[in-house]
């Protein structure tokens, strides 16, 4: 009899202890106001993560988690957004992205592409002060999401980029030439070379010379070329500019910068006529009639220097690990 009671207490004690486990487990759960809240934080974020207001986003996204700290989606938009905050954070919410995500089925696929992000991203160089996220001016805006899908993997590994200016056949152009390298140079780890062979970015104008066919307006003056075999080469960007014309000093500092931001590893254009990556590098044509002779007259509205939205899409480009879009 003493047995069985002893047995008996054993087996009370045991109902006991499962019970305050499934107490501790219930209690430790969200409840359903939480997982309301955490969803309209989250929400809060994404809208804050599509006007650019890449702080507020990470403060929003971490209020989601506050309330449910399972919402792997949270995980992953403030990753993103924290690219553009502070990378190392960027990359830890990667990694608890992928720790919650692992057991969902549904988020198999994206375990994958943020295990590959993940490694781009803790491979990425330093960037200097003026290329931190920090320096990104939420009011001007950019146009990043135009030029990300040709423009991903175009950046520049290894900093600073070493530049070859070459000596331009008229001076004015190699002033213009040098003022661009400067204006570059202020927001950009930039080094000038002595020798072609040792650039990542050269001016040719020895091929510029020998062109044959005319570049227009929608033809892009910078080519990419490697140099040596293709596992053991690399990559190099020839600015070659048409000089059968007569460009003025100016002129030339417009093109150079433009083409110059293409060679940075911006592949594409911006809309706006503001910004020294606009698409019609700002020039319009017409023919005035002259007894006889057609004489071109050409005007330009000429941007010196890259706007703050053209800055702010480099420091976009170099400081996302490629294009992702976010969880909805």
């Amino acid at each position: 009899m003493t047995r069985q009671r002893e047995i008996g207490s054993m087996c009370r004690s045991l109902l006991a202890a499962a019970l305050a486990l499934i107490g501790v487990a219930g209690g430790a759960a969200s409840p359903a106001g939480d997982r309301e809240k955490a969803m309209a934080a989250y929400r809060e974020g994404n809208g804050l993560f599509d006007q650019n207001h890449f702080a507020d986003a990470v403060a929003a996204y971490s209020r989601a988690l506050e309330e449910d700290p399972q919402y792997a989606e949270a995980y992953h938009n403030r990753a993103l957004a924290n690219e553009m905050v502070n990378r190392q954070k960027a990359i830890e919410d990667f990694r608890h992205f992928i720790e919650v995500a692992s057991s969902q089925p549904d988020l198999k696929y994206d375990v994958a592409r943020v295990k590959a992000r993940l490694q781009i991203l803790e491979s990425m160089p330093l960037l200097p002060e003026a290329m931190q996220p920090s320096h990104y001016v939420v009011a001007a805006g950019d146009y990043y999401w135009a030029i990300s899908r040709s423009s991903e993997g175009e950046e520049w590994a290894r900093l600073p980029v070493k530049v070859f200016l070459g000596s331009a056949p008229e001076i004015k152009w190699q002033e213009g030439t040098r003022d661009a390298f400067n204006t570059w140079s202020a927001l950009f780890p930039l080094q000038l070379v002595a020798l072609p062979q040792n650039a990542d970015i050269r001016m040719g104008w020895e091929e510029a010379l020998l062109e044959t066919e005319h570049a227009g307006e929608a033809v892009e003056w910078v080519r990419i070329r490697r140099v040596g075999g293709e596992l053991t080469g690399r990559r190099i960007a020839v600015i070659v500019v048409d000089v059968r014309r007569r460009w003025s000093k100016d002129e030339m500092r417009a093109i150079v910068l433009h083409e110059m931001g293409h060679a940075l590893g911006i592949k594409g254009h911006s809309d706006s006529p503001k910004d020294i990556m606009y698409w019609l590098m700002q020039e319009k044509a017409y023919q005035i009639p002259v007894p006889v002779i057609h004489y071109p007259l050409f005007w330009r509205s000429l941007v010196k220097q890259p706007s703050q939205r053209d800055i702010n899409t480099l420091i976009r480009l170099y400081n996302f690990a490629g294009t992702s879009a976010r969880f909805p």
